[in-house]
């Protein structure tokens, strides 16, 4: 039932230009809701290719899913795209088409081998653009051990009145009858997914629409999980993985361990 959230298929987009699909499922337009968050993009096949989302967290650092951050650094490494080819906007109406800005870097977690292994598979990556953002606020990040207390605190109730997170990226929809998961326009979206459960390394959010709920679909991974309390939103997990039709459930990967958080905060201070 689990499926990799990155266009696998841009493989094809890189030779043949088919393009596959991608979605917010059941979400709104975000409009400036959340600037901070954005989409990655590639030119191939003659024009701009969506290929995931990710948010700011510092004005040159985009974090992003470790599996769409190794897919473009294997890219680049066999000679299928070029790094100037990689472009990160945050434009809220067409992602694909305004506002490219250039990405000199791109660093995925050391540990990630393909989602393996499943109790940590590491999937947490990050762009460097090549100049600060000055115009957008960064996103808070969580301390470590964040959904822990939560839990603790028995604020990550199941239920139709338990607890819900804020779930953010760019695709187009998806409608009943019949179900059809359609290509994505560049319009950044915004969706509300039930918590489901919690485990070491990820979290599960219920994404079904008979129980009023929203979620994600394949061009929305590296987008942010967010819990927002006393006004405030933190980035809690990172888009990483879905069922088949993006209809049940989304995989979340944490963005509160330590192992996380060290990674995140090594190439940041890098960059200082």
């Amino acid at each position: 039932m689990k499926k990799l959230i990155v266009l696998l298929l841009l493989l094809f987009i890189l030779t043949v230009g088919v393009q596959p699909a991608a979605a917010i499922v059941y979400g709104d337009l975000d409009g400036k809701a959340h600037p901070n968050v954005g989409m990655i993009s590639v030119f191939a096949a003659g024009k701009q290719q969506p290929l995931c989302s990710g948010t700011l967290i510092q004005p040159r650092v985009f974090l992003t899913a470790g599996h769409c951050t190794d897919f473009l650094e294997k890219a680049i490494t066999a000679g299928q795209l070029k790094l100037d080819n990689v472009k990160v906007s945050f434009d809220k109406d067409d992602a694909l088409a305004n506002k490219l800005l250039k990405v000199s870097d791109v660093i995925t977690h050391p540990e990630y081998d393909n989602f393996r292994p499943q109790s940590n598979p590491h999937d947490v990556g990050l762009l460097i653009l090549e100049k600060e953002v000055k115009n957008i606020p960064i996103a808070a990040l969580p301390a470590p051990g964040f959904l822990d207390v939560l839990q603790a605190q028995g604020k990550l109730r199941q239920g139709s009145k338990g607890a819900k997170f804020t779930v953010v990226g760019y695709g187009a929809t998806l409608n009943f009858p019949p179900p059809e998961i359609v290509r994505p326009d560049g319009k950044r979206r915004v969706a509300q997914s039930e918590f489901q459960a919690l485990h070491e390394s990820n979290f599960i959010l219920s994404q079904n629409q008979a129980t009023d709920n929203a979620g994600i679909c394949n061009a929305d991974s590296g987008g942010p999980a967010l819990w927002s309390e006393n006004g405030a939103e933190t980035l809690v997990g990172i888009i990483s993985a879905g069922d088949d039709k993006c209809v049940a459930i989304g995989v979340y990967y944490r963005a509160d361990t330590a192992d996380t958080l060290d990674f995140i905060n090594g190439i940041v201070s890098d960059l200082k």
